[in-house]
């Protein structure tokens, strides 16, 4: 059995911000598609909605759904990742072939300001664990005890088993996180896990001053080093959804 566990978040997260809680986000389409998608497919998608303050109970409440399920992985695929089809069949045989994998690593294309640039994954240092084997037991001189899995980051599950890395040229997601207009980059900023360590100045320095120096190196707001720089690369790799986005012709989002 499959599922689609659609934890639909209705607010930014609050944890992260000195400042406390936040406005429930401003009205748009995302509910209502949300929502369309489950009563089409009433069978294969679930929907959460809540308010969580971190990313990591957010991913938590998605998790507890898979284990009360029966569901024996864990595909941890956020609002802004997609993957190609050939990429995902791919990812579905390679787990059948290692049963033993309790851990999948995934890299992926980070999107820079636009579609047209990109932190590509043989340059990117992050490597996001993205499939959890469900194991709910393990044993210790042989004797069978309950193992209770839950998120020790944003990442990264409790898992049990060996860990498996997928080479990008066989499979890899695509970020949006940076392909972003300046205000809900700012909006990121405020609430992502990390905002509290953002480098002083990060905004003027390399947002706002990158368009005219394309050639900047070390680039990421928390560990410069992370983003070593921004690759311009052509758009036929694409997953086909993303050739309708809005955002698709454009060399820089505004």
């Amino acid at each position: 059995m499959e599922q689609v566990i659609l934890c639909l978040g209705l607010s930014p997260y609050t944890a992260y911000r000195a400042e406390g809680s936040l406005e429930p986000y401003p009205p748009d389409r995302t509910e209502k598609i949300v929502d369309r998608l489950a009563a089409e497919f009433p069978g294969k998608i679930q929907v959460i909605k809540g308010n969580w303050p971190s990313q990591m109970e957010h991913r938590e409440a998605g998790l507890k759904r898979c284990l009360e399920l029966g569901m024996d992985y864990h595909f941890l695929v956020d609002g802004d990742e997609v993957y190609r089809e050939d990429h995902l069949r791919h990812i579905r045989k390679t787990i059948e072939q290692h049963p033993e994998t309790g851990t999948f690593i995934i890299k992926c294309h980070t999107f820079w300001r636009s579609f047209h640039y990109r932190i590509p994954p043989e340059i990117l240092t992050w490597r996001p664990r993205r499939i959890f084997k469900l194991t709910r037991n393990r044993r210790i001189l042989g004797i069978p005890f309950p193992h209770k899995l839950k998120f020790l980051g944003a990442n990264d599950l409790n898992g049990i088993g060996t860990i498996y890395e997928f080479p990008p040229a066989e499979a890899a997601f695509y970020h949006f996180s940076y392909a972003r207009s300046a205000d809900r980059l700012k909006e990121k900023l405020a609430t992502f896990p990390h905002a509290h360590q953002i480098l002083g100045g990060w905004y003027e320095r390399v947002w706002r001053a990158w368009p005219q120096q394309r050639e900047m190196e070390n680039i990421h707001p928390t560990d410069p080093p992370k983003f070593p720089r921004a690759v311009r690369q052509s758009l036929d790799d694409l997953p086909p959804v993303m050739k309708t986005h809005p955002y698709y012709g454009m060399d820089i989002i505004v």
